[in-house]
């Protein structure tokens, strides 16, 4: 009978567990990491569907919709900054249960999916057990359709705030996945489906000293993976989860540099309105999220000139009376507080519901499967690198990456998603594989010659529709890599760069670009820069006469030949440094870091490629959403972060309004020191580290 390796037997690990290997611990003087021995064996569920076909009962044709409802108390109000008279002493969800084809007594794991923001459960089972869609997120989600033809209980759920999660009907408000809150929902759901064993044909486990145990596993994408970190960290049920697209900080993701992410963060507040519109929004936020989306959507005029975290904090305090701590506090709940707290204290807030052990927090060592896009605006592959460097570091269990060309696309940049693989590597079949490993301890030779690391390679140029090519690595690149197997040495020890009036940078088509590498044409096409570009310390200052805060906006790029190439679209920002001379040497947010580290990138580079660092004084990602009568490049079309193509009045970016006074100047020096690039030399890995695809048709 097969075995696979179960993180149950690892409860609480002996001793504190933090970042070794990546120097990305939250502080210098932390215990070393504990490193699990041996991961004990369990074995696979009993065998199903031994019975005549003529006793079996049928699979599931439709899903079967319950209501759960969470009895913890919604007193969350903690200095007014959430204060709304529609929400009771409880919460009540709705769950959707598919189930598979079985026998009598029959008993199968359990897969439970959630949406992205603004979307809703999966209200369906896919007829035939295959994926029809042709875009990553689709494609999850129908993915996950398809489990009860592959012997899983399929449950999906509404988050608050939710599809018929809403507060009129008990369903709460949506608390940007607060561990306390929609965690806590989560925990109930647990419950609830062990109560319900039985009634819902799931396997039990009675041996692993875990109260009201069962075999289950995680998905979900975006909003849908964010919560499937703090469920895992939480609650010892979990035994694998698989994140999609998803945050390891998010205050970073909408804030990045501090800078707000003023085209994604509006189509966010869009996203919340679903075809409600205002009136009647998919979406019903705290007060203090709808106060932010009517500063910063595209119904505000002043949306433009709400640029940095100061900005949108002094105003939400001005106008409206919300503390900066609390309000960013909703924010900072996610992986990365789960990391910070590792060790040190409680992961909770004692004096707000949810608080539920008020003990040293323990990370658990959880198997994962993260998936992550190259070109997600919102959620980049260095938001995965986090997660995986974390994760990895608490023990034995297995954690794997695969990026491709999916995720959060932004429309206003004329971004279209691509599909799950990495190369030839086909992410989809990998999900089925490790569902199959974890859950029911099947092995196979997809799961067990399965990459560590994929990082999609693809063209840039109609990355969408490009031949697929991933680079297999047994470790997440970070920086320049002299020292690894294949790696070539790539390092800028100091560079700077003006960007202002007459110094190119003034719109999208005219960046600064500051040189790292340039690709020697003995090396053929045998270079791939793949992983996460590094800055030991980086300097953004303001130009003399400059009423405004400076704000830097950069990304890797390549310029071949009289070409500048935004690598896989992927720019951040950086306001100007608070303490005037001292460099950043991390990321704002990000406590720990001990380097500023750029969006990660893959990309196949060419002969004489000149590879480095693109400047912009203003881009299209962080150029407010605004009406699209008063702007040229609008779209009546916006993709969700669910996947989902939603109609919706005519929409443009601020860059490109028509009137000038909307985009003030932003004039900015940089100096930089140790710059860093991930290149390999293919000709130096083993002969299949490049995976590719077949050719796209013509």
């Amino acid at each position: 009978m097969p075995v696979v390796r179960i993180v149950k037997a690892l409860l609480v690990l002996p001793a504190v567990v933090i970042l070794s290997a990546c120097n990305d611990s939250s502080s210098s003087d932390s215990p070393e990491p504990v490193t699990a021995s041996s991961v004990p064996v369990v074995t696979a569920p009993p065998p199903t569907l031994q019975c005549d076909e003529s006793e079996r009962l049928p699979r599931d044709e439709e899903v079967r919709v319950v209501k759960v409802t969470n009895n913890l108390r919604n007193v969350y109000d903690t200095d007014n900054y959430d204060f709304d008279l529609l929400e009771i002493d409880s919460t009540t969800f709705e769950v959707s249960i598919a189930l598979p084809e079985r026998c009598p007594g029959d008993r199968f794991p359990v897969v439970i999916d959630s949406h992205g923001y603004g979307g809703e459960l999966s209200g369906e089972i896919d007829e035939d057990g295959v994926v029809d869609e042709t875009a990553h997120f689709p494609q999850i989600r129908d993915l996950f359709r398809t489990l009860p033809h592959f012997g899983y209980v399929a449950v999906s759920f509404n988050q608050r705030g939710h599809g018929e999660s809403q507060p009129d009907n008990g369903g709460g408000l949506a608390r940007v996945m607060d561990p306390q809150a929609e965690t806590q929902d989560a925990i109930r759901l647990l419950d609830w489906l062990a109560e319900n064993a039985a009634t819902y044909s799931i396997y039990t486990e009675d041996d692993t000293g875990i109260a009201n145990d069962f075999r289950v596993g995680l998905i979900g994408y975006s909003y849908g993976g964010g919560w499937q970190f703090a469920l895992a960290q939480l609650d010892k049920r979990v035994d694998t989860i698989v994140p999609v697209g998803t945050w390891h900080s998010l205050i970073n993701s909408l804030l990045p540099g501090d800078a707000v992410k003023l085209s994604f963060d509006g189509l966010l507040c869009l996203f919340a309105e679903g075809t409600g519109g205002p009136d009647n929004p998919d979406v019903t936020n705290t007060p203090a999220v709808e106060d932010m989306c009517d500063l910063i959507g595209y119904r505000s005029a002043e949306a433009n000139f709400i640029r940095t975290k100061d900005d949108l904090m002094s105003r939400l305090e001005n106008d409206h009376g919300y503390k900066r701590d609390v309000v960013l506090q909703m924010f900072n709940r996610h992986m990365r507080h789960f990391q910070n707290q590792n060790g040190k204290g409680p992961w909770c807030d004692t004096d707000r519901p949810g608080c539920t052990d008020t003990s040293t927090f323990v990370a658990r060592n959880v198997p994962t499967l993260l998936i992550q896009g190259n070109r997600d605006v919102l959620f980049n592959m260095t938001e995965a690198y986090w997660n995986y460097k974390f994760l990895s570091s608490l023990g034995d269990q297995k954690v794997a990456v695969l990026t491709n060309e999916g995720g959060h696309m932004n429309p206003l940049d004329n971004l279209y998603e691509g599909d799950s693989h990495c190369g030839d590597v086909d992410g989809l079949e990998v999900i089925r594989k490790w569902f199959a490993y974890y859950l029911k301890g099947e092995s196979s030779e997809d799961y067990e010659n399965l990459s560590t690391v994929c990082i999609s390679v693809a063209d840039t140029d109609d990355a969408h529709k490009a031949q697929a090519q991933g680079l297999l690595l047994d470790d997440f690149p970070k920086g320049s890599q002299s020292v690894a197997t294949g790696g070539v040495p790539t390092r800028l020890e100091s560079g700077s760069i003006s960007i202002g009036a007459g110094s190119g940078g003034t719109d999208v088509a005219t960046p600064a670009f500051l040189e790292v590498f340039t690709v020697p044409e003995s090396a053929g096409d045998n270079y791939v820069l793949a992983g996460i570009p590094s800055i030991d310390e980086i300097t953004v200052q303001n130009v003399e006469g400059n009423p405004n805060t400076a704000i830097a906006f950069f990304g890797v790029g390549i310029q071949r030949g009289v070409r500048n190439i935004l690598v896989d679209a992927e720019v951040t920002g950086l306001v100007e440094n608070p303490d005037s001379g001292v460099p950043y040497t991390g990321n704002p947010n990000v406590v720990g870091t001990d380097s500023f580290l750029l969006p990660g990138v893959g990309e196949r580079l060419q002969p004489g490629d000149r590879v480095g660092l693109l400047f912009y004084q203003r881009h299209v990602q962080f150029s407010a959403v605004i009406s699209g009568s008063s702007a040229t490049g609008g779209t009546t079309l916006v993709q969700t972060a669910g996947g989902e193509q939603l109609p919706v009045d005519p929409v443009a970016s601020a860059v490109n309004a028509a009137n000038p006074d909307i985009n003030e100047p932003n004039p900015y020096t940089v100096q930089v020191r140790g710059i860093e690039l991930p290149i390999f030399d293919l000709r130096l890995l083993p002969a299949n580290a490049l995976s590719q695809g077949p050719e796209p048709a013509n």
